[in-house]
């Protein structure tokens, strides 16, 4: 959203109003556990008749929806808190919040606390907010629809609005395109091997270590400025807005080309064959304990920089939802189970690999590089499950059409 000057110190007032309700929402919580009296979100939202007749500026700038979801969302904190407790979780409690750390509040109904004007074919628009007013905003609708909810999230590069649209129930056609075997890497972003035989590398633009310097600078200015004891506050706050924009930046880059990346494969292709992937195992620290110190410390740390970069969660999580909205595939294989990178793709022989060793070679003749191999085992596996699938797809129509019969 691009608010004016006016706008935006009414947007941060509303702000502060919602995250001082979060904190004291949180706080009657806590007392009321104290006193062994259980606090119910409905209690709380009949609260608010209240707050409004209490708090001057409340009427003006707070809507009844955007409170009742911001208590919504404190209630789901402490349901997921009492959940992970129950299954023997780290608890999570729910914390309090300074404006600054309060990420925004929401609304339930389109027309009720906000309406948006979209222009032609999704594309950008205005929005009313109450309260606030009209404003411009900037953004593009995958697939258009009726708007239902949203939500104002504040961040490093300004107001954000997500909106949430309702695009129809109609049954996609299956997507017609080849089918590939695609293996994520941090060398090359990602290998994929075709049913032709070929193989296509998208190359890694490694975002952050491209503005790892400029990082670096940002950093130590920084932290150079908040050893200064006559700095003010306000040079303070530009100094670590400056540092924040820097990484929203890089953020906003790599989302960028994960969604191109996704939505290019998805639309080429009706299936893709690819390995599960388990982010927090393979970047976890070798740092070890003070007993049983780790080795190569520094190097995996580096290396956990370099997949976090690649951000292989977010993309799996891209190719899912957009797999399903083209009418494309996505097959997951176990890595345990297939051990796509110790497969050999011409004998099936394995061969456990260092990381460090990146080409394939096998006794049968077969040699090519590590993540092409890897590949052309997941396009096989995606293609015997493809196989399998359509036979009992088969088989249940003909059982059906004998049925009838």
């Amino acid at each position: 959203m691009y608010p004016s000057r006016s706008q935006a110190a009414s947007l941060w007032h509303k702000h502060c109003l919602l995250a001082d309700l979060w904190n004291a929402a949180l706080e009657e919580r806590i007392g009321a556990w104290r006193r062994g009296v259980r606090i119910w979100l409905s209690d709380q939202e009949k609260a608010l008749k209240f707050i409004r007749s209490d708090v001057p500026s409340w009427s003006s700038y707070v809507h009844t929806h955007e409170a009742q979801v911001v208590l919504k969302r404190l209630d789901l904190a402490f349901s997921g808190f009492f959940r992970r407790l129950r299954n023997g979780g780290a608890p999570g409690f729910p914390r309090f919040r300074a404006p600054e750390r309060f990420r925004g509040w929401g609304y339930k109904q389109h027309g009720n606390g906000f309406k948006v004007e979209i222009g032609v074919g999704g594309r950008h628009g205005f929005v009313t907010l109450f309260g606030i007013g009209r404003m411009r905003m900037r953004g593009i609708a995958r697939t258009p629809g009726r708007v239902l909810k949203a939500d104002v999230i504040r961040a490093a590069r300004g107001w954000m609005l997500n909106l949430v649209v309702e695009t129809g129930c109609a049954q996609r056609e299956r997507a017609h395109g080849p089918a590939i075997g695609l293996d994520w890497g941090v060398s090359e972003f990602a290998t994929i091997a075709t049913e032709a035989g070929e193989c296509e590398v998208i190359h890694n633009p490694r975002h952050l270590a491209t503005e790892a310097e400029d990082l670096r600078k940002a950093q130590r200015s920084l932290s150079i400025v908040a050893r200064e004891r006559k700095i003010s506050s306000r040079a303070l706050r530009k100094h670590r807005k400056s540092l924040a924009r820097k990484h929203a930046k890089i953020s906003a880059r790599r989302k960028d080309f994960l969604h191109k990346v996704s939505q290019e494969l998805v639309a080429k292709h009706r299936f893709i064959a690819t390995e599960m992937l388990s982010p927090r195992n393979m970047t976890r620290s070798a740092r070890g304990t003070a007993k049983a110190p780790g080795r190569n410390v520094a190097q995996k740390a580096g290396l956990n920089r370099a997949i976090l970069d690649t951000a292989p969660s977010t993309f799996l999580n891209m190719l899912r939802y957009k797999a399903e909205e083209a009418g494309a595939e996505l097959l997951e294989a176990s890595t345990r189970a297939l051990k796509p990178s110790q497969c050999c793709p011409e004998c099936g022989a394995m061969r456990k690999k260092a990381l460090s060793e990146r080409e394939h070679s096998c006794s049968c003749g077969c040699k090519m590089g590590r993540d092409e191999a890897s590949a052309r085992v997941l396009l096989q596996w995606g293609l015997r499950f493809e196989a399998s699938t359509e036979a009992k797809r088969a088989e249940v129509n003909r059982a059906a059409g004998t049925a009838v019969g």
